[in-house]
């Protein structure tokens, strides 16, 4: 990949809840380290662990904790595309480092059953974006997209880099037919 964004790789696991059975390790002052992996939103979770010895005494923990990356893109795509609509597509680069930082994203847009690239079907013209982001501070991007017809689904597929600093995000999205109603229930 000449433009430089092929070795970063994108996060694809948003599951909602990490349940694990961890390895446990005590360190020399009997401290336990917990390891396991966690799905790679980048958000606030909350932990809970819970623990008994062979004889039935148990301990609980709860404590909140955050997944988060120095360089981050975070994607507002929507639960589904329709066929024929003109969209403006969004993302939001994030800056923990120290530092102001200046960098290129990059949007592809992949059929998800072949693997092959279909950003000409929805009429992306600029795919790599340059951006500035100041440090503590976030910045958005944006794409138009033309939703074609006769594409069941879409992989979208964002890259970041800054400097040492990258991040990406992968999920597929359904394309529904303009001539299918859409109800959505509000209480």
């Amino acid at each position: 990949d000449g433009s430089g964004f092929g070795d970063i790789e994108a996060r694809s696991n948003f599951a909602e809840t990490a349940f694990f059975f961890p390895q446990l390790h005590t360190n020399e002052n009997g401290e336990i380290i917990i390891e396991f992996t966690m799905p790679e939103s980048l958000t606030k979770w909350k932990f809970m662990g819970l623990a008994h010895t062979k004889d039935l005494k148990t301990g609980t923990v709860t404590k909140e904790l955050q997944t988060q990356k120095t360089l981050m893109v975070n994607s507002f795509a929507p639960r589904f595309f329709r066929e024929g609509d003109k969209i403006v597509f969004s993302s939001k680069v994030s800056n923990l480092s120290e530092e102001d930082l200046n960098g290129q994203a990059q949007l592809e847009l992949i059929d998800p059953f072949t693997g092959e690239s279909i950003a000409d079907k929805f009429g992306l013209e600029n795919p790599t974006l340059d951006f500035t982001v100041k440090k503590g501070q976030s910045t958005k991007l944006t794409w138009d997209l033309e939703i074609p017809y006769g594409v069941g689904a879409v992989t979208y597929r964002i890259k970041a880099k800054a400097g040492a600093f990258t991040d990406g995000e992968e999920m597929s999205i359904p394309i529904l037919s303009n001539r299918m109603w859409v109800t959505e229930a509000m209480p």
